[in-house]
């Protein structure tokens, strides 16, 4: 239903969580998470895919459905992160008190070798993204 609708290839990680967005019965969103391991981060997960049908696209449902599992991640335990080279996405987190830009945000990764490839995609060396962390209303700690 959504492979259509992405950008990046329809497969999606098997370890990922997945989640529908519905509005008045109809599905119009889909959205997968995964773990995200690292040696300094500790129960970190990560968005994956998140698509809106394109008619249902332009109101925000991207972001409200992106929050709404970001939340649930976060009242079970986990940091939850979100990158993303879509400008409209990435310029709401810029300027929500949901979200706090990470080490990585709005910079080009330089970590990652030029031209590096995961099966046919590059990774997130030839454009810049926003990176950020979701840390919901009722978390103190960055505020």
């Amino acid at each position: 239903m959504f492979k259509d609708h992405h950008y990046l290839d329809h497969n999606i990680n098997k370890a990922s969580r997945c989640y529908v967005a519905m509005w008045d019965g109809i599905v119009v969103g889909f959205i997968s998470t995964i773990t995200q391991p690292s040696g300094s981060v500790k129960n970190g997960w990560r968005g994956h895919r998140a698509v809106v049908l394109p008619e249902f696209q332009g109101v925000g449902l991207g972001v409200r459905m992106i929050e709404a599992v970001a939340q649930i991640h976060l009242e079970q335990g986990h940091r939850f992160f979100s990158r993303t080279a879509h400008p409209r996405m990435g310029f709401y987190m810029e300027k929500s008190s949901l979200w706090k830009g990470t080490s990585k945000n709005k910079k080009l990764r330089t970590d990652i070798p030029l031209g590096a490839m995961y099966k046919e995609h590059y990774f997130d060396n030839k454009r810049i993204c926003f990176s950020h962390e979701y840390i919901g209303e009722s978390n103190d700690i960055y505020k």
